[in-house]
């Protein structure tokens, strides 16, 4: 989408300082030389304050990993879906392959298994694709937290730097649905009569969450009609 309320985004060239020293000197007091700089390419996005929700595109996205650290561990699924006006007009979906071992556990709870990975993208080839389709969009995950450090962790392992408005369907509902048992996605999806295609796994999981998206919005969220209501549920 163009036009005043969005500030147009896109991929800037930056070059840093090597172990992300800033600035004209290293840790050790010596001026940087060009050994010591690298190329890093930054995706930033700033929406206007007074952008209204129902004319944004918002990317919904969820990653199944190999685990919880963000240094250790991997992506090995991205599912998103962008919406305009709480409706999808694009999907985004890849299982990724990865050198870092599936545990049991992991493939107990995501269904995911090995051999799954075996021929699909490498992060290498994926990001960058998923940084395509979210680019100039506001981005939302339940816990999302967890899902933009992730996200943020890949790409900077890849020469990235991202800086995209992200909000939290977990921290709204703390909010919003204040009486409901616990705020799991599998709570908030009975509560709105929801069920999943397919749980733990990405596609199913982003599918529900928009759902949970537009009633939080739409129905409970009495109030929330610009990028600036949202603030208060927003992670960085």
């Amino acid at each position: 989408m163009t036009g005043p309320a969005l500030r147009h985004s896109m991929f800037h060239a930056v070059i840093f300082p090597a172990e992300q020293m800033f600035g004209n000197e290293s840790s050790n007091g010596q001026a940087t030389t060009d050994d010591d700089l690298m190329l890093r390419r930054l995706l930033r996005f700033v929406p206007a304050p007074d952008a209204r929700l129902e004319e944004m595109p918002i990317v919904v996205f969820d990653f199944e990993t190999t685990g919880l650290d963000s240094q250790q561990d991997r992506i090995i699924e991205i599912g998103a879906e962008k919406l305009i006006g709480f409706e999808v007009v694009e999907t985004y979906s890849t299982l990724i392959s990865t050198n870092v071992e599936l545990t049991p556990h992991i493939q107990k709870l995501t269904g995911i298994t090995p051999d799954m990975l075996l021929g699909q993208p490498s992060i290498e080839n994926a990001l960058p694709e998923f940084l395509k389709f979210v680019d100039g969009s506001i981005m939302v995950a339940h816990n999302a937290d967890f899902d933009l450090m992730m996200f943020k962790a890949a790409a900077t392992r890849l020469g990235y730097d991202v800086d995209l408005p992200c909000f939290c369907t977990l921290k709204m509902a703390r909010t919003f649905l204040p009486n409901i048992e616990n705020r799991k996605l599998d709570t908030i999806a009975r509560h709105y009569g929801l069920t999943f295609e397919s749980r733990h796994r990405s596609s199913g999981d982003v599918r529900v969450t928009s759902e949970v998206l537009r009633n939080l919005i739409t129905i409970d969220g009495d109030g929330l009609e610009c990028w600036k209501d949202l603030q208060p549920f927003q992670v960085v």
